[in-house]
């Protein structure tokens, strides 16, 4: 199997005329998935996804990140797992 794979480099040397390299698992490029939008790591932790019971995201799952933000920017006290912010002793549902 070494000879196969030496065979193999060597062939890539002669063809190219350097050495082949390939990307390490380091290198690679993380894979971004914005299901629910964008989200700049600059804005702190990624907030969880939104909750299966809140109809109102059903079809709008491209917007919670935006939302979130909105409410985090705006109201202080915002909770993203709730979807809420504190106003003095209550919590009150957070509409951007």
């Amino acid at each position: 199997m070494r000879k196969l794979m030496l065979g193999a480099l060597v062939a890539a040397t002669a063809v190219t005329g350097s050495v082949a390299t390939f990307a390490t698992v380091a290198q690679a490029q993380p894979v971004v998935v914005e299901r629910y939008g964008h989200w700049d790591p600059t804005w702190g932790a990624a907030p969880p996804a939104p909750l299966h019971k809140w109809h109102h995201w059903r079809g709008h799952e491209t917007e919670w990140y935006g939302h979130v933000h909105n409410c985090m920017v705006k109201y202080h006290g915002y909770d993203a797992r709730r979807d809420m912010y504190m106003e003095g002793h209550r919590w009150v549902a957070c509409r951007d």
